[in-house]
């Protein structure tokens, strides 16, 4: 076959495979987004709402809420700092740290500012208002409220593998913290710990 016949060959196989791809159909369900899916034994959307859920519930009834009341009248003033995801997988940890957040700020026992990657976005938008809004809508510069904590966290993991490849165990400990800025005494650390087993069926 000459090197025309070749490539029209080529050119009409290649055109086949992706007529057979593209009639494959799949079945779309929407489920209930609290519904537990295990498709992977790799960290999911359900650990992540595990994690959130376990850490904010801990977070927001130790003494250190308290504490802080009773010294300056007033409730804590805190930020989002960075959660390391140390492990193997990909890990978005703004999934649980946002939600955390949420349940912190929903308790009304705290309140929070923007995060370090926010808080540009803010300020560029709020030195255009400078020039751009009108003088009674403008907002003040350098008049942020500053944090009192930040909560900062780490997501390790450990994973075991059998000889035969048909057991994986992986076992997840996320760490999160709340850090005095001006002092840097940890006043609450929590852990949330996960458990994952796999077996290959025969």
């Amino acid at each position: 076959m000459n090197t025309l016949g070749k490539l029209v060959s080529v050119a009409l196989a290649g055109a086949a495979l992706t007529l057979t791809g593209c009639s494959e159909r799949r079945e779309i369900t929407r489920v209930d987004p609290e519904a537990v899916i295990d498709v992977d034994y790799r960290f999911d959307d359900e650990d992540a709402r595990q994690v959130y859920q376990a850490m904010a519930t801990d977070a927001m009834y130790r003494t250190w809420i308290d504490n802080f009341n009773a010294q300056n009248s007033r409730k804590p003033v805190v930020t989002v700092g960075p959660i390391r995801n140390d492990t193997q997988d990909y890990i978005d940890t703004g999934m649980f740290s946002t939600q955390f957040e949420r349940e912190l700020i929903n308790s009304g026992r705290v309140r929070f500012v923007a995060m370090r990657d926010q808080r540009s976005d803010i300020r560029e938008e709020r030195e255009q208002g400078q020039e751009w809004s009108r003088p009674e809508t403008r907002k003040q510069m350098k008049y942020e409220l500053g944090a009192d904590y930040i909560v900062v966290g780490r997501v390790g993991d450990i994973k075991e593998r059998s000889l035969d490849g048909n057991t994986i165990v992986n076992y997840y400990q996320v760490n999160m913290e709340v850090i005095d800025l001006e002092s840097n005494e940890k006043v609450w650390i929590g852990t949330h710990e996960i458990k994952k087993l796999a077996r290959r069926k025969s």
